[in-house]
């Protein structure tokens, strides 16, 4: 953990904390220590590789955002009635089929409802992609004024690769508006094997 982080440190901007990485001990205190604004996604823990976001229906983690649960996790009949009574709910984040707000008609409930979301264009996409969402809904989605974050990278329509950005990756001129409008705006290429340069490049191609 304290490698990438202190890898991706060195482009000073925030950086979102994912699932993934093995714990480094003392990561929470090199993480405040570091003055980097970062934001927890999913399962992250700072001492596990991951942890479970949902038990019983019920999200379990302190991160910003999450996804909701897959259709055919047993926590997937529960999980809505939780967060509608949840005290703090975090941000939801649009998905793909196979998971809760997978396809337009529940995208377009999330806002029926106001709920505060994450919009991935890359799952955007594979939603489109797949017929599961439709012009009307992807317009309204991207007027949406409950959106909290947007997360960014490509993919090829076929399954959520986060494959890096090109020129004409799906809904890119959208993130950059919301980047010119001081939104939170994540990009979630894998960057690992990047350079420096590399890396800049993709931060370049949102501005």
């Amino acid at each position: 953990m304290r490698s990438a982080f202190d890898e991706l440190s060195r482009l000073g901007v925030g950086i979102q904390l994912t699932p993934g990485n093995l714990p480094t001990p003392g990561f929470r205190e090199h993480v405040e220590a570091s003055g980097v604004t970062v934001r927890r996604h999913h399962g992250f823990a700072f001492d596990a590789r991951k942890t479970a976001t949902w038990s019983d229906g019920a999200c379990v983690v302190a991160s910003e955002s999450v996804h909701p649960p897959q259709t055919d996790e047993p926590t997937n009949a529960a999980w809505r009635t939780w967060f509608e009574r949840a005290a703090a709910q975090p941000i939801l984040e649009v998905m793909y089929p196979g998971y809760a707000l997978g396809t337009g008609d529940e995208v377009e409930r999330a806002m029926d409802d106001g709920i505060v979301l994450a919009v991935d264009v890359s799952h955007v996409y594979l939603q489109r992609m797949q017929g599961a969402m439709t012009d009307a809904t992807w317009r309204r989605l991207a007027d949406y004024d409950r959106i909290a974050e947007v997360h960014v990278s490509a993919n090829q329509g076929r399954a959520d690769t986060h494959r890096p950005l090109t020129r004409d990756t799906f809904g890119l001129d959208w993130a950059r508006e919301r980047v010119a409008n001081d939104d939170v705006v994540i990009l979630e290429c894998y960057m690992h094997k990047f350079s420096d340069d590399q890396r800049r490049h993709q931060l370049e191609l949102l501005r």
